[in-house]
């Protein structure tokens, strides 16, 4: 006698088949995530180094010097240091692209305000910056030390990948430093590390950058 030939699966059978189709969805998504992620980071470093050449070109230049050194300017940090930038034109207005993370919560100004009336909103800038006054001083200087970083809004934006935070260097310098780096090399303790406004503008390296 022949065996009957079976109709179809069983409940559990398609129960197995469901999960195991859905396990392979959550690791192809997880995969497809950790990649972009890894694509916006690398990106976020190839746009702060177009950044900061922008600005070492700046540094002497006639023009940015006597808007640094102005009274209500030398003083100017932060994204008020990138207002000041774009106000007066010294940056282009499609470099308002180059301040964002691309993978935080901040998004680009918009460019039709870009001239004399600029105002930067701290939600249109993912980065820290030193005082315009003593930026070319900075670059000058033999003590190596941090003028742009992710801002507190962008401080844990690669910690998905174990990336740490974005830096560029006064010696033109680019990378991600991580807690353990700045534990080792610059003696930060993990509490600080987890309060970022306590590092800018007081604790090396950072002491010269400032949300």
């Amino acid at each position: 006698m022949h065996s009957r030939a079976r109709a179809g699966f069983t409940l559990v059978e398609l129960m197995v088949v469901i999960g195991i189709l859905g396990l392979l969805v959550t690791v192809l998504a997880f995969s497809v995530t950790r990649h972009f992620t890894k694509t916006h980071a690398d990106l976020d470093k190839v746009n702060m180094s177009k950044l900061y050449s922008s600005l070492q070109t700046l540094a002497n230049d006639g023009t940015f010097t006597k808007r640094a050194n102005q009274k209500d300017n030398k003083d100017k940090s932060g994204h008020e240091f990138f207002e000041v930038c774009f106000r007066h034109k010294l940056l282009d207005a499609d470099q308002l692209d180059e301040i964002v993370s691309l993978g935080g919560p901040n998004t680009p100004a918009d460019r039709a305000s870009y001239g004399d009336k600029f105002e930067l909103d701290p939600s249109n800038c993912s980065f820290t910056a030193p005082k315009m006054g003593e930026f070319k001083q900075l670059l000058q200087s033999k003590e190596r030390t941090v003028l742009f970083a992710f801002n507190s809004r962008n401080w844990h934006n690669y910690d998905s990948i174990d990336y740490g935070i974005l830096v560029a260097w006064s010696d033109g310098q680019f990378e991600y430093l991580t807690a353990a780096d700045a534990a080792e090399k610059y003696e930060i303790s993990p509490e600080e590390w987890a309060d970022p406004a306590a590092l800018f503008g007081k604790k090396k390296p950072f002491d010269h950058t400032y949300e």
